[in-house]
């Protein structure tokens, strides 16, 4: 990245011009003829200046086809939390492959990984390996609701939990109904929807018949809030007082919060748990995971629990190697993160006042959310204040820099990050926000 000098000792990196990613809006023109928006999931083709047509990665940083190298805070949308082609998986993966790609039956890859998940998360002691969170969710679902014999679900307002049609509600304030279109509207008849932290009201739907409350313990997906005081254990103190099961979906938060977990950090151990993400380092794998009897319902077969590519053994060495690689080194990795997201979000912070516009940023554990239009986003409650087509434009102006956030504003820290890299994103975030405010300040034409 090119810098150039400003006022002080400070260094900023230069913006690159439009024409720099002319590869990138190539192929986006050709794509566009083939892919539904030249993507092949909705939120990628958001990205600003254009979406970003990567050749290689490395470590924490990727290169475009136009030869433009970035520090990478996508991650993936969350599993790399070793960073791209961390050696240790590469070497695991290359071992299994020797073996062959996939097997129709199982391999003894497969209770070594559930072994390791008993060992670090807390509510484990037997898991079902799947491919995706979305996939996840929906068997943890049918197991609450296999053992309890109930069918209502609770869920916030906000929460993620993947895109199927019986749980994708709610995901934006003040839209309650169906997240997209096309979804059945019968499959929601049976989620209740509250709002994060609403104890009452939580008291008052478990008067009911409900099989389950689902919940991100860190709302990490909506813009990184940490759980309000006390509510963790509120609800689990609720949910066995009524007999319903209590499933944390820790797609994000698993692996990444602490070595155990958003369950680990708060100390609230659920009834099931959901892993995805982190688990594969960046390989296709998510699990279920909980007792022995809160599974029994897969065991005893009354659950279904099909998947072609479940187990596949390519993900599990590539998650065992994640794995032992983060317990081995949790000491330093996990302080090292959480400092590194701390220090970014506290330099936004400041930047922003500085330069006096309304930026900010929300960070718990080693995420970080950038947020423009609005000076603060506490709860989830302020969402609905936030500039969404404002934050847009300040991702796309760090990519300028040679910054690459998810278009979103979600920045993702992982142990490939280092120092170098934290001062570098500080420059450029420097750089992004003072640019932002002068578009802002730019009068309008017309």
């Amino acid at each position: 990245m090119a810098k150039r000098g400003k006022a002080g000792d400070d260094m900023v990196p230069s913006a690159l011009p439009d024409a720099a990613f002319a590869g990138s809006r190539a192929y986006s023109d050709r794509a566009r003829a083939v892919l539904p928006r030249g993507v092949s999931s909705t939120p990628r083709a958001a990205q600003r200046p254009v979406p970003l047509v990567l050749a290689h990665a490395e470590g924490a940083r990727v290169t475009d086809v136009d030869g433009h190298t970035y520090i990478d805070y996508a991650m993936g949308y969350g599993p790399l939390i070793l960073g791209h082609s961390p050696q240790v998986v590469i070497d695991a993966v290359g071992r299994a492959m020797a073996s062959g790609l996939r097997v129709g039956s199982v391999t003894l890859a497969e209770a070594e990984l559930a072994e390791r998940i008993a060992q670090l998360v807390p509510s484990a002691q037997m898991s079902s390996f799947l491919s995706t969170g979305t996939e996840a969710c929906q068997v943890a679902l049918r197991v609450a609701r296999a053992v309890t014999g109930r069918m209502r679900v609770v869920k916030f307002r906000c929460h993620y939990h993947g895109w199927s049609d019986s749980i994708h509600l709610a995901t934006e304030p003040l839209r309650d109904g169906a997240s997209t279109g096309g979804q059945d509207p019968d499959a929601l008849r049976h989620v209740s929807v509250l709002d994060w932290g609403d104890v009452q009201g939580l008291s008052d739907v478990l008067r009911g018949d409900v099989a389950a409350v689902i919940m991100e313990p860190a709302a990490i997906n909506a813009g990184c809030f940490a759980p309000p005081a006390g509510f963790l254990q509120s609800v689990r103190d609720q949910t066995a007082a009524r007999g319903a099961v209590l499933i944390f979906d820790e797609v994000i938060t698993g692996f990444r919060l602490a070595l155990g977990g958003a369950q680990e950090r708060y100390g609230v151990t659920p009834d099931l748990t959901v892993l995805g993400k982190a688990l594969g380092a960046g390989l296709p794998i998510s699990a279920v995971t909980g007792s022995a009897a809160m599974l029994q319902p897969i065991v005893s077969g009354a659950v279904s629990q099909r998947g072609t590519y479940n187990g596949n053994p390519l993900s599990v060495a590539a998650a065992i190697a994640c794995l032992d690689h983060l317990a081995a080194h949790a000491d330093d990795f996990y302080p090292r993160m959480d400092r590194y997201a701390t220090a970014i979000a506290e330099h936004v912070r400041a930047t922003a006042r500085r330069v006096g516009i309304a930026v900010t940023a929300n960070h718990v554990g080693p995420c970080v959310q950038l947020f423009a239009g609005a000076q603060a986003v506490p709860a989830l409650d302020d969402l609905r204040g936030i500039d969404k087509a404002q934050t847009l434009e300040l991702t796309g102006l760090l990519v300028q820099r040679g910054v690459a956030p998810l278009p979103r504003g979600m920045m993702y820290l992982s142990t490939a990050h280092t120092d170098e890299h934290i001062e570098l994103t500080m420059l450029a975030l420097t750089g992004a926000i003072e640019a932002l405010a002068q578009t802002r300040d730019r009068p309008r034409e017309g």
